[in-house]
């Protein structure tokens, strides 16, 4: 967690949709790893083993670990492979149902375990109200799903009347974005020179200081769009 975290330091945090995503990752992947370390206990194991409350702890390692990384990915890199970006607003949104929907499902099953509610058990006795925190789960789902048929709709129109990208839309450091989106089939036309592990940066300060008039030695090139300059 705290590797993730500090992948922020020295970036310029916009929380955009990608970048929403990924925090959202980074709390219910931690809420799944602190359920997992109660269920390394032998007796709380004991008393949870094959109840909901591991059906809870699994989604939140499997879904929150994987698929909002996923979605964190198909926003960030969607420019690059279509040319297009996203629809911020509708992104914003899809994240937001996805997470509130995840934990309305998921989080209430915790409570469903630890009341003795057995997994893979379709029936099951109203007992400490299951049945009204069942109802609440299946709400949540629905909300889940409505999230993830908002990044459909957004990446469908997207396709046609997205805003142009560009090669740099999030002034990122990695040389993907040195070249044109959606990229040539030869990837570059020139390669990049990479003088430091933060090359995209310097590529930019360089484009920055000939655009001011500054001193350039050397020389490299700029995504398409961009004025070349010396390196």
């Amino acid at each position: 967690m705290l590797n993730w975290i500090a992948t922020l330091w020295r970036g310029t945090i916009e929380f955009r949709t990608p970048l929403l995503f990924c925090v959202g990752f980074l709390a219910l992947f931690l809420i799944g790893g602190i359920s997992g370390v109660f269920l390394a206990v032998f007796p709380v194991d004991w008393q949870l083993n094959e109840t909901y409350f591991v059906v809870a702890h699994l989604h939140f390692v499997l879904v929150g670990g994987s698929v909002f990384t996923i979605f964190a990915a198909i926003y960030y890199w969607f420019p690059k492979i279509t040319g297009r970006m996203l629809d911020e607003g509708l992104g914003k949104l899809s994240f937001y149902l996805m997470f509130v929907g995840f934990l309305a499902t998921f989080l209430i099953q915790h409570v469903m375990g630890l009341d003795g509610m057995p997994r893979r058990v379709y029936e099951y006795d109203n007992v400490g109200h299951l049945a009204l925190y069942n109802q609440i789960s299946t709400a949540g789902s629905f909300i889940l799903a409505a999230g993830v048929l908002v990044t459909i709709v957004n990446a469908v129109r997207s396709l046609k009347v997205g805003v142009i990208a560009g090669p740099d839309p999030w002034k990122a450091n990695t040389l993907e974005w040195f070249t044109s989106s959606p990229p040539p089939i030869n990837n570059f036309d020139v390669i990049p020179l990479v003088r430091s592990v933060e090359p995209m940066k310097d590529i930019r300060r360089e484009v920055q200081r000939r655009s001011t008039g500054g001193a350039v030695s050397g020389g490299a090139t700029v995504p398409a769009g961009a004025t070349q300059v010396g390196v």
